[in-house]
């Protein structure tokens, strides 16, 4: 009984491919906002606005833009590792637990 315990509970838990995926997509809709954010703060700035406004305008559109990206995100990574894994709607899948992807 003890050694059952201990394999069971000596085994590690990876990432699944939609973990990956979404995280891949998080980091590239990040690194864009963060681009976004940062050209339009020096337009700002080079047009005259004051350094706090243009900061404030950095922020908003960084913050703007990162949740816009978020369902995109997750329904193309669920797109992608479906296309990857050859499932298709002809298979009639159900997933009850987005994870098994």
């Amino acid at each position: 009984m003890g050694r059952i315990a201990n394999l069971a509970s000596g085994l590690e838990v990876g990432q699944t491919p939609i973990s990956r995926e979404i995280e891949h997509f998080i980091h590239l809709i990040t690194g864009v906002a963060v681009f976004l954010g940062v050209t339009f703060f020096v337009i700002a700035f080079i047009l005259g606005y004051e350094w706090l406004d243009a900061v404030i305008f950095l922020i908003g559109i960084i913050v703007a833009n990162v949740p816009e990206g978020l369902l995109a995100t997750v329904t193309v990574s669920i797109w992608k590792v479906a296309y990857s894994s050859n499932i298709s709607i002809a298979d009639k899948l159900v997933c009850n637990f987005l994870p098994d992807l």
